[in-house]
């Protein structure tokens, strides 16, 4: 049973590994709450999703913070990751845009 769930997972990760979501949402569809944390390149808030009422942590990145310390395919690199993946105990990443 591991082994199979194994497989469907990789099956699954390459082919949104190859086929990559874009802009699957906008800031209007969200309202922001609070903030739970920051970092280097920006923060994580707390919003819930107008149309579904779900909440979800948003992580806002700076443009201009992530191009000066050159971490642009770094950060690209996460977000493909991160859309993905689908595997108990991970995040995943459920929408973005710019």
């Amino acid at each position: 049973a591991v082994k199979e769930f194994l497989a469907r997972a990789k099956e699954d990760f390459l082919k949104k590994w190859e086929n990559p979501a874009q802009n699957t949402a906008s800031l209007e569809q969200f309202e922001r709450i609070r903030t739970l944390g920051t970092g280097s390149f920006g923060r994580v808030m707390l919003v819930r999703h107008k149309d579904s009422g779900h909440h979800y942590a948003m992580k806002i990145l700076d443009k201009q913070k992530v191009v000066k310390l050159k971490q642009i395919e770094h950060t690209l690199n996460e977000k493909r990751i991160l859309q993905a993946v689908t595997f108990p105990f991970l995040v995943r990443l459920e929408y973005s845009f710019k």
